[in-house]
């Protein structure tokens, strides 16, 4: 490896590292919430009839099936959100969304919008964004984006610019 691919690398896990950084102090400061309840919330928002699988939930986020049982036992202490027993598979759950969940994911979304602006996109120009949403996006696909093929087809589309 070169010592610019090493740059490469630091680089963008440097600015990983920050932005993760600059999003779980302002959701916890202003909304109350972590970055990791800040995801789960918005992934169930996202889902047919606002509740997945735990097995589903983890393959949107990639998330080891324990973290995710343990966050959510977390998040359903603080009725953020509810397991509820499958009808057609008593030994299943879902995890579902509760009003509270609902209520918390509307605070905390200006919150989370105005971090990724004035952390990320306030420091990009138009084609630096582009570059760089075309950038994740491609590795992303390169490593297999499995359950969240769907959001990544999304994305490809948003991050399209208009011709």
């Amino acid at each position: 490896m070169t010592e610019r691919e090493r740059a490469v690398w630091r680089s963008l896990a440097l600015m990983g590292r920050r932005l993760a950084y600059a999003t779980e102090q302002r959701l916890q400061a202003e909304a109350g919430i972590s970055a990791s309840d800040f995801d789960i919330l918005q992934a169930l928002a996202a889902a047919p009839s606002s509740r997945a699988r735990p097995v589903e939930l983890g393959a949107m986020l990639s998330w080891e099936k324990s973290r995710i049982s343990h966050h959510v036992t977390r998040m359903e202490a603080r009725g953020l959100v509810e397991r509820v027993v499958c009808e057609t598979d008593q030994r299943g759950t879902w995890v579902g969304i509760t009003g509270a969940g609902r209520e918390a994911l509307r605070q905390a979304i200006p919150v989370h919008e105005d971090v990724i602006r004035t952390a990320l996109i306030d420091h990009l120009d138009p084609a630096q964004a582009d570059v760089v949403a075309a950038a994740a996006l491609a590795v992303v696909r390169a490593n297999g984006p499995g359950a969240c093929e769907a959001e990544v087809e999304r994305l490809e589309r948003a991050t399209r610019r208009p011709n």
